[in-house]
């Protein structure tokens, strides 16, 4: 795999750049491992628990969730500079989307070790991730609560009509 500049990328994302100093951001990303998913393959399980998550370096990746009746549904394009994963390894909470690689992509892993280390030093990164994580908590309630709306909808028209 090619040679990553992992701070580089770091420092990139707002997140992590408007929040930490060059000394933190130099240790968080002494910290990050490159990781390569070819086309096709899953970074992130809907429903599984996250010890990592990652910034995506190079290529594109689909983040999809499924409603309760259990059809897909598309929610985000991924690309280089954005981060996934966040949501499981902030909360503890089981992941809630699918993030699956569209092309070949690049990325660097920020494990859990590494992020509470980084909340030891930067506390206000607590609050500044908050805000990310209900951004993003929002656009899956959306996307759900859409889909369930259409469902809905199509049963109301269908007992209208006499059918089921």
């Amino acid at each position: 795999m090619e040679d990553i500049d992992a701070r580089g990328i770091l420092a990139a994302i707002p997140l992590f750049a408007e929040t930490l100093n060059p000394r933190q951001l130099d240790h968080l990303a002494a910290q990050c491992e490159p990781v390569f998913f070819p086309a096709g393959t899953f970074l992130i399980s809907e429903g599984d628990f996250g010890d990592s998550m990652y910034a995506i370096v190079k290529g594109e990746a689909s983040v999809t969730l499924h409603d309760e009746r259990g059809e897909e549904h598309g929610v985000a394009q991924v690309r280089p500079g954005e981060i996934v994963g966040e949501m499981s390894i902030l909360t503890g909470m089981r992941r809630k989307a699918t993030v699956a690689a569209r092309t070949d992509v690049t990325a660097i892993e920020i494990a859990k070790p590494a992020i509470e280390e980084m909340f030891a030093g930067a506390p206000d990164l607590i609050d500044r991730f908050g805000v990310v994580l209900a951004q993003r908590e929002a656009v899956l309630r959306r996307v759900a609560a859409d889909a369930a709306s259409h469902k809905d909808f199509a049963s109301r028209i269908r007992r209208f009509f006499g059918g089921k």
